[in-house]
């Protein structure tokens, strides 16, 4: 049995010492998310401009948007289970390999109905990459590491999409809106090959090796979820705030609202990475040395301030250069926050029901951010692109307001009790067996 309770026979390894720029960490996370974010960086520009080959209104053509993150909900729970049942190694894997088929199929796509079927399952194949990444951080690394090893996982998806809008645009403005899906496939083959060599597997424990509560398995959501139930609200309001923005939709906005083609649209994503790049990789240092709510507070405020004044730039009419002063505004608030309600999910996992507990957090958070787009079309379609704005300023401060107000800090850059303590009793020598992450 290791220093962190878990039973080595179990088939399962912590990286030690190796830290957030280990080899294992930089080759099987940070490289791989840095080439799969480019190609899917080079088919954002196209993804509206396709939308609208269709000759749909804004409201269907967002489907291309909700379409994707419906399939990241419905792949949270189903990861999970494959993660557990075959390892993590295998999920890792099988992502990108999904990914790369649904961007050929793209290619060939000429209905609107299989545009939104295969938009649909590239979300699944993203959230089975990101659940098995999310998983083993979970368990290998130590607390006062969690924050920079999640946010600069993120941070390099940021990096990947710094030069893909940009080659987008032009690849799309000189071979047509499918052009840039090629390049989105082969790099995404391109994804395996540091996973394969590099990433560590941790093959599913064995029925007889999990310790059950009393009551089977509706006393474990219990015991997981109630006393954690504000965490729950947190990650489900913070769904909802980054939704429009993590979907891309603010780009379909701009090419509705300000009529702006693949190549702007490409610019302007790029300096948005560009922005947030140092920002995500700073937002993960920040949590890991002063505490998670420091970092956060301020964050989901200025993105709540910044969708204010974007709900007065559309209800004024105001040019385009305000609206993307105040689109990089906001990103850049929202690029502090990267990272860290899935480093809080991993503070405050039981150890007795880790793998359920993941599941279901990334299924709340993953659930608001699949919700808020629909919202988001559905306000701008009835009242206007000015509402759609308001509503996620109000998501935000919602975020700020439960973490001022309800949640303890769940990091403090210091090795001792942590969130996960705080909540629940501490657990006993004989239940380290029962993580099931």
């Amino acid at each position: 049995m290791g220093r962190d309770g878990i039973p080595r026979s179990a088939g399962y390894r912590t990286r030690g010492g190796g830290g957030p720029l280990s080899r294992e960490a930089v080759f099987s996370t940070y490289l791989p998310a840095f080439v799969l974010s480019l190609g899917a960086g080079i088919a954002v520009p196209a993804v509206p401009t396709l939308a609208k080959s269709f000759h749909v209104g804004f409201g269907s053509a967002s489907g291309v948007v909700t379409a994707f993150v419906l399939g990241n909900l419905a792949g949270t729970v189903p990861s999970g289970w494959l993660i557990d049942r075959f390892g993590r190694r295998a999920v890792l894997l099988g992502g990108p390999v999904l990914t790369a088929l649904m961007a050929f199929a793209v290619v060939f796509t000429h209905s609107f109905g299989t545009l939104l079927v295969l938009r649909f399952f590239d979300g699944v194949a993203a959230q089975m990459w990101l659940m098995a990444r999310l998983a083993a951080i979970s368990h290998g690394a130590a607390a006062n590491r969690r924050g920079r090893e999640v946010s600069w996982l993120f941070g390099m998806n940021n990096s990947g999409k710094l030069a893909g809008p940009l080659v987008g645009g032009f690849l799309a403005s000189g071979g047509g809106a499918r052009a840039p899906f090629v390049a989105y496939g082969a790099l995404a083959i391109a994804a395996l090959v540091p996973a394969y060599l590099f990433a560590q597997d941790t093959p599913r424990r064995e029925r007889s090796e999990v310790r059950r509560p009393r009551g089977g398995r509706i006393a474990m959501l219990r015991r997981i979820v109630l006393p954690r139930l504000v965490y729950f609200g947190v990650a489900l309001f913070a769904g909802l705030t980054r939704g429009p923005v993590q979907a891309d939709l603010l780009h379909l906005y701009a090419a509705f609202a300000y009529r702006l083609g693949p190549a702007e649209i490409g610019y302007l994503s790029t300096a948005a990475a560009a922005i947030t790049l140092p920002i995500g990789f700073l937002s993960g240092w920040l949590m890991d040395r002063y505490g998670r709510k420091r970092t956060m507070v301020p964050g989901f405020t200025g993105v709540a301030l910044a969708m204010c004044a974007l709900a007065a730039s559309a209800l004024f009419h105001l040019s385009l250069f305000w609206y993307v002063v105040l689109f990089l505004v906001g990103v850049a608030a929202q690029a502090l926050t990267g990272g860290s309600i899935q480093t809080v999910g991993a503070d405050v996992a039981p150890a007795e029901g880790r793998g359920m507990f993941l599941g279901l957090w990334r299924f709340t958070g993953q659930g608001g951010q699949t919700l808020s787009p629909l919202l988001f079309a559905l306000l701008a379609a009835q009242l206007g692109y000015a509402s759609s704005f308001a509503f996620t300023a109000v998501s935000a401060a919602v975020v700020a307001f439960l973490l001022i107000r309800y949640v303890p800090e769940t990091g403090t850059g210091r090795p001792g009790r942590g969130a996960a303590d705080a909540v629940q009793p501490p657990a006993k020598a004989g239940d380290a067996g029962a993580d099931t992450g």
